[in-house]
């Protein structure tokens, strides 16, 4: 029978490879066949067995020489250093720099830490992954605190030179920190920022730089639990080096100020500039110094600005050199390199000229004036003294001159004539000098006696000239220098204590004119004038016997008066004693009839307008008492209405509270009442 012919019914299971005794009944048929085939396959099975025990006893063999060889080789491998615990921290993930800066107390600080034996060592490297700047700039460690470490970049274990605190490693350069005990966390921080060269300068441009640290363990080069970080940096460009102008000084100088080096290297103040009209392009009328400022207010020289001048005049610009500026007319808008001044030069018209410095980007920056005039058309003269004295009057005089488009001219030559030179000596005399802050000439007369003269000014300088221009003629007076007569007053009858008051002494010679300026001796008689009662604190001083500083036959005095109400009365004696038998010897200017006689004035110190002041404000405070007391009343009357309204609707409440219940309870009866009508109802029907 062939072994494809024997078949199991379904119901037969092989289990373990082996026929149980119903699977053996089952077959008897072809027993003789299956028992050589059986026999056949043990004889086959035998012998596979034999040769697979001798090559699984070569396998083992070859197992066991293996593992002997790997246990050999285990005994012979090095130990590696594994250090533990290890970390590496950023204090913040961004950090901020300036075109400015470089380390800071700001700068990011990374922190690595680890345990491990002596020796051992862990490195960090700092690396740019990313960077939006058009420079680069490089990141740099800064050791700033160890704890249980030392730190070097060429150590090997404990041995080397090792970095101190506040040392900056080497660019791109692993740092080794390197464990001095077993039993401690060994730990070293960093600040990371950023530099240029081996200077480590700041960068110079903005941009946003992406920092790798990477962490490494440079003992085995074993596996760490360290990550490397990732720092961003940005830098921005420092205020204070930014040349964007945003403001400026200027200060304007007369011409070219050859004559003040000082002034040119560093002007502070304006100069009220006029000049002649005459064409020039190499003769300044002024210089403007221009200091550009970015917005925080720092000089800056990083970019030009302009200039424009509306009006009269052109502009020009150069250097500023030590005795003047080497800039020539160039035209009337022009770009002034930052640090260079700018010139005004006349062109041949008159009128004022206003400069306008602009920043590159278009903001007025500043603005400057200077006034250009012709040829003197009118000539005004004002008298300054009232009273001239004998001798030289300076400044007795104002002139103000001015071309025909009425511009002030400010460099003409003037001429001062008296019709009486008896009286005042000036005889086309030259004695005026300009006075650039009141845009005017202040002249000087002579007085030589007692009297009037009339004075004219103007350009001609002879009474024969036929060019120029004369002003029109003012009357001035040369007073006496002897005064014949005082007078004393006070410029207020009445005072409230302390109140400031003015006394005033008018001296007049013989005629009965104001005297002359100057100083008067002998006047009042030895002490002075003397208050009655102690004058006020800053009181000027009246126990001289002279005048001094008459101006205008006027000397006038500041006191203040008595804090304590109360007449005053000022007393005192003009100068000079009487002879008895014989008139007052004169020991004073003042005429005979004006020695030896009493002075008085006197003023009433009275609080009386303090008083209605005051009593005002008690007017006005009861009136604001009176308004408070109506505001309370008012207020309480607003509670006592709250509260009865409160009390109002807790009465409805609590009757509201009462009818619910009463409706509740009549609902109740009803109900009640409801079921007994059912239940009679139910009975009825019974």
């Amino acid at each position: 029978m062939k072994r494809s012919s024997i078949k199991f019914l379904h119901r037969v299971r092989i289990h373990g490879g082996e026929f149980d005794a119903s699977a053996r009944a089952m077959h008897r048929d072809g027993m003789t066949s299956s028992f050589q085939a059986a026999a056949e396959k043990l004889s086959i099975a035998t012998n596979e067995r034999k040769q697979m025990s001798t090559k699984t006893t070569f396998k083992r063999v070859a197992l066991v020489t293996v593992a002997a060889l790997g246990f050999g080789l285990l005994s012979t491998v090095p130990s590696q250093a594994v250090v533990s615990i290890d970390t590496l921290a950023l204090s913040s993930a961004t950090a901020a720099q300036t075109t400015a800066e470089t380390y800071t107390a700001t700068s990011a600080v990374v922190t690595l830490s680890f345990a491990g034996a002596v020796a051992d060592s862990m490195t960090i490297t700092a690396s740019v992954t990313g960077n939006t700047s058009t420079e680069l700039a490089q990141p740099y460690l800064r050791l700033v605190e160890t704890t249980s470490a030392v730190v070097g970049d060429t150590l090997t274990g404990t041995s080397g030179a090792a970095l101190a605190v506040n040392t900056v490693t080497a660019v791109n350069t692993a740092v080794n920190t390197n464990a001095i005990s077993a039993s401690v966390r060994t730990i070293a921080k960093y600040a990371v920022y950023l530099g240029l060269g081996d200077a480590i300068t700041a960068p110079t441009k903005a941009g946003v730089y992406t920092i790798k640290l990477t962490p490494a363990n440079k003992t085995s080069g074993g596996p760490l639990n360290a990550t490397a970080q990732t720092l961003t940096i940005t830098v921005t460009t420092d205020a204070t080096l930014s040349t964007v102008a945003t403001s400026a000084t200027s200060v304007l100088t007369a011409g070219d100020t050859t004559t003040s080096a000082a002034a040119v290297v560093a002007p502070t103040t304006d100069d009220v500039v006029t000049g002649a009209m005459t064409v020039s392009t190499t003769a300044e009328a002024a210089t403007i110094k221009v200091t550009l400022k970015n917005a925080s207010a720092t000089t800056t020289t990083g970019e030009s600005y302009t200039a424009t001048i509306a009006g009269s005049g052109t502009l020009g610009s150069g250097t500023m050199a030590a005795a003047g500026t080497s800039g020539s007319a160039k035209g009337r808008a022009i770009t002034v390199k930052a640090g260079d001044v700018v010139s005004v030069y006349p062109d041949g018209t008159s009128g004022v000229a206003t400069i306008t410095i602009s920043s590159a980007l278009g903001v007025i920056l500043a603005t400057e004036k200077v006034t250009f005039f012709g040829d003197a058309a009118t000539v005004v003269t004002t008298v300054a003294s009232v009273v001239l004295a004998t001798g030289t009057n300076t400044d007795a005089i104002s002139v103000v001159v001015k071309d025909a488009a009425s511009t002030v001219v400010s460099n003409a030559t003037l001429y001062v004539t008296s019709d009486a030179t008896t009286k005042v000596s000036n005889s086309y005399a030259t004695s005026c000098t300009w006075t650039a802050a009141t845009q005017n000439y202040l002249c000087s007369l002579t007085g030589v006696a007692a009297g009037t003269a009339n004075i004219t000014v103007g350009t001609k300088s002879s009474s024969t000239a036929t060019t120029g221009v004369n002003g029109t003629a003012v009357a001035v007076r040369v007073g006496s220098t002897t005064a014949a007569s005082i007078a004393w007053t006070l410029d207020k009858s009445s005072y409230v204590p302390g109140e400031k008051a003015t006394l005033t002494a008018t001296l007049l010679d013989s005629t009965g004119l104001l005297v002359a300026a100057g100083d008067y001796a002998s006047i009042i008689k030895t002490g002075g004038l003397k208050p009655s009662r102690e004058l006020g604190v800053s009181s000027d001083t009246l126990t001289a016997t002279s005048i001094l500083g008459v101006v205008d036959g006027v000397r006038t005095y500041t006191i203040y008066m008595p804090l304590t109400e109360g007449d005053l009365t000022l007393t005192g004696t003009t100068a000079g004693t009487a002879v008895t038998g014989t008139a007052p010897s004169a020991l004073s200017g003042l005429a005979v009839a004006n020695q030896a006689v009493a002075i008085s004035l006197t003023a009433s110190v009275s609080s009386a307008s303090g008083s209605a002041a005051i009593d005002a404000a008690n007017e006005a405070t009861d009136a604001a008492n009176a308004a408070t007391d109506a505001a309370n009343a008012a207020a309480e009357a607003a509670d006592a209405a709250t509260a009865a309204a409160q009390d109002a609707a807790d009465a409805v409440a609590a009757l509201s509270t009462e009818v619910a219940t009463l409706i509740a309870a009549l609902k109740a009866q009803i109900t009640s009442l409801t079921n007994l009508v059912i239940k009679i109802q139910k009975k009825v029907k019974a």
